[in-house]
């Protein structure tokens, strides 16, 4: 008989995976940067893990995210899941990179700020 899982689990299994994948990472990858094995990896996503603190921890260094994102929100207004894309996205951007996208996104606001004037 297979053992029924905990919903709070399988949702942050999944939110692992989508941080994951956003960040084009295999599990293996995600694994050795985590200090897992990427079968605890593919385990912890399908949700047949029960995590402690210390493998949390080391995931969420893996994936350079603060542990409160490995956990899923509740549900995000679009614009909160745009924003966020925007942020994984950079995430692993360099400095000047960063630097560019800022002076892009003051711009677009900006512009829309003028428009809005007018």
């Amino acid at each position: 008989m297979k053992k029924k899982q905990n919903p709070e689990i399988t949702k942050f299994g999944k939110r692992a995976r989508e941080l994951r994948k956003s960040q084009k990472l295999s599990q293996q990858e995600s694994g050795l940067k985590a200090g897992l094995h990427y079968t605890y990896i593919g385990a912890v996503e399908r949700g047949e893990k029960n995590l402690s603190l210390q493998s949390i921890q080391k995931i969420a260094n893996g994936l350079k995210v603060k542990i409160a994102e490995l956990f899923p929100s509740q549900e995000l207004s679009s614009e909160e899941k745009v924003i966020e894309k925007i942020v994984v996205l950079l995430r692993r951007k360099e400095l000047h990179i960063l630097h560019l996208a800022l002076r892009v996104v003051k711009a677009i606001v900006q512009d829309n700020t003028s428009k809005g004037e007018s």
